[in-house]
C-alpha cells in the first residue's frame, strides 16, 4: 500500500487514481456478465487514461510495459486496413485495438496486489454466480420438468429449442459457450494458481467460486478451453513445482474418458480424425494458408476473412462462409500478414520473458504476489493453446479479460511496487 510517511498525491491525481482501480474491478465483473457494460467502461477507462496523461504526477510514475510490441502490432494493424480492398471497412474492424489500452491502465490502475486481489475476489464471486446460472442453463435443457416462463427468461434460453437440441451448451449470460469456456479457462487458471501458492487458510472464494466453475467450463463442451486449462495446469504445475498437480489433472481426464457421457464424448472427438468440426478446420486452415500466400506482408485487412473467404473456400467445406478461421496465428497470417503476425507473437514473448524475470524477483515470502504472476502466466499460455483451435483473440470479453491479467506480475514487480504486502 502506499507509505504513509510519502507526500499525499495532489487531489486530481488521486481522484484519477480511484477512478482508474473502481473502474478496473467494474471491468472484471462486467467481462463475466454484459459486453455492453464492458463498451461502457472501456470507453470510460481511455478517458481516464487520456486524462492522467494529462496529469504530470500521473504521468511521472505511469509505466507502459509492452509498449513497442502492441504499438507495433496496433501500426501494422492499421497499415494493413489501410492497404486493403476495403480500407474504410477494415478501419472499423480495428476497432479491436481500442481493448489494448486496458493492460496498460490495469498496470496503473491496481497500486499493488491488494488491489488486484480485491477485483479478484470481485471477479471469483461473479464466475461462481455466473457458473451456477450456466449449470442450471444445462440442467433446465436437459429435464422434462415444466418451468414457468420467468424461469426460462431468467436463464435466458428458450426451452422449447434447447430441450429439441441433443446437446444443450452453458453460455452463462454471453451470446455463446465458447466465450464462457475461454473465461472460465482465465478464471480457473488465477485460482490454481493460488491454490498451489498460498497455505490453504487463505484460500477463501476461490475454492467456493472453483467448483461451478470447472463443472460449467465441462458442461460448455468447449474442448480448446478444455486443453488450455491442461496447458494452465502444467504451467502452474512448473512454476510452483506442485507436481502432484499433474497427477491430479491425469485422475480427472482419466475419470472423463472412463464414464460414459457427453463431455467423454467430445472429449475424445479431439482425437478423432473423421471428427466433421476437426475436418472444417483443416478447411478453414487451408484457406488461410492460401490468403497468406496472396497478401504475404500485410494480409488482406481487418475483416478480410469474413470478406473473401468464399473466394479461398475449399469446395468440400461444409460453411459457405465465416468471419474466422479458428485459429489465432492463421487468423492473423491472412488479416495482417507476416508483418502483423511476427508483431502480433512479440507481444506474448516479451510478456513471457519479462513476467518470468519478475516471477524470479519476487520473494517467497511474497506468496500472494507469486500466486499472482504465476496465475497471469499460466492463464495467458492457457489463452494461447486454446487459440490454436479458436480464434479467441477476436472475442471481446475473453481477450479483454486476457488483457488485466496481463498486467498483473507488472504490478506486483518489486522493481516497482510501493510497498508489496507481505503474505
Amino acid at each position: 500500500m502506499i507509505d504513509d510517511a510519502a507526500p499525499a498525491a495532489p487531489a486530481p491525481s488521486r481522484v484519477l487514481d480511484r477512478a482508474l482501480l473502481y473502474l478496473l474491478i467494474a471491468l472484471v465483473v462486467a467481462l463475466m456478465t454484459s459486453i455492453t457494460v464492458v463498451g461502457v467502461v472501456t470507453f470510460l477507462i481511455i478517458v481516464v487514461s487520456v486524462l492522467r496523461l494529462l496529469d504530470p504526477a500521473c504521468r511521472t510514475r505511469d509505466r507502459a510495459p509492452l509498449r513497442w510490441p502492441l504499438l507495433t502490432f496496433a501500426a501494422l494493424t492499421l497499415a494493413s486496413a489501410l492497404a486493403s480492398d476495403h480500407p474504410r471497412a477494415a478501419l472499423v474492424e480495428s476497432k479491436q485495438l481500442l481493448n489494448i489500452p486496458i493492460v496498460i491502465a490495469a498496470v496503473n490502475g491496481f497500486r499493488d496486489g491488494d488491489d488486484v486481489r480485491r477485483a479478484l475476489r470481485w471477479l471469483f464471486v461473479v464466475t461462481g454466480l455466473v457458473s451456477l446460472h450456466g449449470i442450471a442453463q444445462v440442467w433446465a435443457c436437459n429435464t422434462q420438468v415444466a418451468l414457468p416462463e420467468w424461469a426460462a427468461w431468467m436463464l435466458r434460453v428458450k426451452l422449447d429449442a434447447c430441450r429439441a437440441s441433443p446437446m444443450f451448451r452453458a453460455k452463462g449470460f454471453f451470446s455463446i459457450y465458447m466465450t464462457l469456456g475461454g473465461s472460465l479457462l482465465i478464471v480457473l487458471a488465477l485460482i490454481l494458481a493460488r491454490v498451489a501458492t498460498v497455505a490453504p487458510r487463505a484460500w477463501g472464494l476461490q475454492i467456493v467460486a472453483a467448483v461451478p466453475a470447472a463443472i460449467a467450463l465441462a458442461l460448455t463442451y468447449v474442448r480448446n478451453a478444455w486443453l488450455g486449462l491442461g496447458a494452465a495446469v502444467l504451467v502452474v504445475s512448473g512454476l510452483t513445482r506442485r507436481y502432484a498437480w499433474l497427477v491430479g489433472l491425469l485422475i480427472v481426464a482419466t475419470l472423463a474418458l472412463a464414464v460414459p457421457s457427453p463431455v467423454r464424448h467430445r472429449a475424445l472427438s479431439i482425437v478423432d480424425p473423421a471428427d466433421p468440426t476437426a475436418r472444417e478446420r483443416l478447411y478453414f486452415w487451408h484457406a488461410g494458408w492460401r490468403m497468406v500466400k496472396d497478401a504475404p506482408l500485410l494480409g488482406l485487412g481487418p475483416g478480410g476473412v469474413k470478406r473473401h473467404y468464399p473466394e479461398y473456400r475449399d469446395p468440400a467445406a461444409r460453411r459457405p462462409s465465416t468471419g474466422h478461421l479458428h485459429n489465432n496465428f492463421v487468423q492473423i497470417a491472412a488479416e495482417r500478414g507476416v508483418l502483423g503476425l511476427a508483431a502480433w507473437t512479440s507481444i506474448w514473448v516479451a510478456f513471457f520473458v519479462q513476467a518470468g524475470r519478475i516471477y524470479a524477483r519476487v520473494p517467497a515470502a511474497r506468496a500472494g504476489d507469486r500466486a499472482l504472476v504465476a496465475g497471469s502466466v499460466a492463464a495467458v499460455a492457457g489463452f494461447l493453446v486454446a487459440g490454436l483451435f479458436e480464434y479467441n483473440f477476436g472475442d471481446s470479453e475473453v481477450i479483454g479479460l486476457t488483457w488485466v491479467v496481463m498486467a498483473l506480475p507488472f504490478v506486483v514487480d518489486p522493481a516497482h511496487a510501493l510497498a508489496p504486502h507481505q503474505e
